[in-house]
């Protein structure tokens, strides 16, 4: 059976300011996205697939500088690189004063994108063939500057043209295979924080003429399986970001690798995830109670880094939770930093071992600490609100520590959960 191959990666977000990392490690994350992208094409090389298919967000900015720029021209300009369908996302969209998608602009700079990378330069779906697969055809649409994000890519109005295609290719005895590349919002799984941009509903996808859709915008990987249909095994998916772009995308980054057998029924499309990104995110829970000085609480954090096999060149948030000895305040030493590439500690579930049940009762308040701690435990109590809540909270154990020891040295301030 004819078989198409294809490369797909997303969301790079070349040149992305990284304002959360300290600024000496900033360069070296940008750096490892260009290396994942370079590394990227070289298997798809490795692999001889007919296409890589970019579903947006190649850029993080509307602007690139020179550098990220010149980088993703040229790791595309390779003899052996194979045709290069980019789908301009939500960050990097579309527009004839494109700093990178505008050729007049780019020719004046001396640069050009290689002739076998097609941007999808219309928001409305546009086809090309797919050389070396006969009867497959790859459509494109892109997220526009100034365009509505609100915009559905798999209503019927936007897929007339489509459907009209493969009607004409039926009229004249063809069968296409139809595959898409688009930067859309699967409803319904949007994550917290994120734009919902293009949206579409499981129905309206499973509706289009599409055999296999590569998606991008969402930075975690998932699939949506095919029904028998328009294919088998996969229907559309999201690869994912290709290298983990804050401390909270903590799953494996890297590209999908995709099979498409067609010509007897419904096509066959089969995934495969291959890891790009050099470093790994975790995010541990280490419970400090019983620890009675700092040097106890690193080793705990310590033997956490060993037990989930964290390497040196990972990305780590420490969740603190338990039990501070009273006057006790933890901050990371100098070792435990150079572990790994980067340290974030939450410290937000962490407490002073104030013993508050011992603030409540229906009877009198004897002293000044017992009438303090009980009309803030009982404004904790009517309020709902998480921020106000770590305030009063933070506001309960500063004054306790100045009853109690007549001192206060700051360490509430990241009271949280």
């Amino acid at each position: 059976m004819p078989l198409a191959r294809f490369l797909q990666l997303s969301d790079v977000h070349m040149g992305r300011a990284f304002g959360w990392l300290p600024v000496t490690r900033r360069e070296e994350r940008r750096r490892d996205q260009r290396l994942a992208l370079e590394r990227a094409v070289v298997e798809a090389r490795e692999r001889q697939v007919h296409a890589i298919l970019v579903p947006g967000d190649l850029f993080d900015q509307e602007a690139a500088d020179p550098n990220t720029l010149n980088f993703a021209l040229d790791v595309f300009d390779h003899p052996n690189c194979p045709p290069v369908f980019i789908a301009p996302g939500n960050h990097d969209p579309y527009s004839t004063t494109s700093h990178y998608y505008n050729e007049r602009q780019l020719r004046g700079r001396g640069l050009g994108w290689p002739k076998h990378v097609r941007i999808f330069g219309s928001p409305r779906w546009e086809p090309v063939a797919l050389e070396g697969a006969p009867g497959v055809r790859v459509w494109g649409r892109c997220f526009a500057a100034g365009g509505k994000a609100e915009e559905r890519p798999f209503s019927k109005e936007a897929l007339a043209p489509v459907h009209e295609a493969a009607k004409a290719a039926s009229r004249e005895g063809e069968r296409m295979v139809e595959v898409a590349v688009v930067h859309a919002s699967r409803e319904g799984f949007c994550p917290p924080g994120q734009k919902v941009t293009a949206p579409f509903a499981d129905a309206e996808l499973y509706d289009s003429p599409f055999a296999y859709v590569a998606l991008g915008h969402y930075h975690a990987r998932s699939e949506l399986p095919g029904d028998g249909k328009r294919s088998s095994g996969v229907r559309a998916a999201y690869a994912g970001s290709t290298v983990s772009l804050d401390l909270s995308e903590l799953s494996a980054h890297g590209v999908l690798a995709l099979n498409l057998e067609y010509g007897g029924g419904a096509p066959q499309v089969k995934l495969e995830f291959s890891e790009i990104d050099k470093r790994r995110t975790h995010q541990l829970d280490v419970d400090i109670t019983g620890c009675p000085h700092t040097d106890a609480m690193e080793r705990r954090i310590f033997r956490a880094l060993e037990d989930n096999r964290v390497r040196y060149e990972d990305l780590v948030t420490v969740r603190l939770a338990g039990r501070l000895p009273q006057g006790v305040r933890y901050e990371p030493s100098q070792e435990l930093e150079q572990r790994v590439f980067h340290l974030k500690v939450d410290r937000r579930r962490l407490r002073p071992e104030h013993d508050l049940s011992a603030y409540h009762g229906d009877g009198p308040s004897r002293t000044t600490e017992e009438r303090f701690a009980r009309a803030l435990l009982a404004k904790l109590d009517q309020e709902r609100d998480p921020e106000q809540r770590a305030l009063i909270e933070s506001a309960l154990y500063y004054g306790l520590d100045a009853l109690k020891r007549q001192g206060v040295v700051p360490c509430y301030e990241e009271l949280g959960e």
